[in-house]
């Protein structure tokens, strides 16, 4: 996807960039300060980053290196998309606010569609509490959230880039790719297996954890919040598609954002 806000074309993979490397900082940021309990010597942060921060580990890569390994994917991806393209590297920062604005208004029809499924109440995102010298354990974020809520602005925004980062920019393109590349699926087809399979593991990892190798239960499955977490992957996957990865990670962000402060 490419757009062109002004008389400038320029590139969203770049855009992207520099719209989230501050949502990055203070995700890291807030993790440390709010989401750390220090007498406890325990950490809260998002389960999709904890899988990333467990690949770079299993790759070989150092404990005290790897939190730093998601945030890195995220820069080097796009990085790596930009330098493939033919755009040039020039930004208007004032866009970067024309973002945000855009990623509140596309988060207001998740809150039509919550009331429309009874499931207004519904969480999109899903954090994990672990020793901060050993293994992660996963667990549902709830109401009693010790450190209140400003712990889940903090998760709201960690949830927003790197859920996306995992079951669109991630699953989303390996689906797409076997579809297409092994299956032999035409284009349009496959695009629609794609968003449809990333949406259903999208809502699925809400109930199911992953501890040890062992898989165990985040809380009871219904009809409405799954059908909802279902609908808002298929509507993450059409604003990836249409608005870039920048843009769908800032309406999930906001979109959780909003939830915590209404509640």
């Amino acid at each position: 996807y490419q757009c062109d806000w002004s008389s400038d074309v320029c590139s969203s993979d770049l855009y992207s960039l520099f719209f989230l490397l501050p949502l990055i900082g203070i995700y890291e940021l807030g993790t440390i300060l709010v989401n750390t309990d220090e007498i406890a010597h325990t950490q809260s942060r998002v389960a999709a980053f904890t899988w990333l921060m467990e690949l770079a580990q299993w790759i070989g890569m150092h404990r005290s290196l790897a939190w730093a390994f998601p945030g890195f994917v995220v820069v080097m991806i796009l990085l790596c998309w930009q330098m493939s393209s033919r755009y040039g590297w020039r930004v208007k920062f004032r866009w970067l606010g024309w973002m945000l604005v855009e990623s509140a208004v596309l988060s207001l029809p998740l809150f039509v569609l919550g009331a429309l499924l009874n499931s207004s109440k519904t969480f999109i995102g899903e954090v994990v509490t672990g020793n901060c010298g050993g293994d992660a354990v996963l667990q549902a974020v709830n109401d009693g959230a010790a450190n209140g809520y400003w712990a889940n602005i903090v998760t709201s925004i960690g949830a927003g880039i790197y859920e996306e980062l995992f079951f669109r920019l991630i699953v989303l393109g390996l689906i797409l790719m076997v579809a297409e590349d092994l299956l032999k699926i035409k284009s349009g087809l496959a695009v629609i297996i794609a968003a449809v399979g990333s949406a259903l593991l999208f809502a699925a990892h809400h109930y199911i954890g992953i501890e040890m190798g062992q898989l165990y239960k985040l809380e009871e499955v219904t009809v409405g919040s799954f059908l909802f977490r279902f609908a808002a992957g298929l509507y993450f996957a059409v604003i990836f598609r249409f608005r870039g990865y920048g843009i769908v990670a800032g309406t999930h962000s906001v979109y959780n954002i909003i939830y915590f402060t209404l509640r």
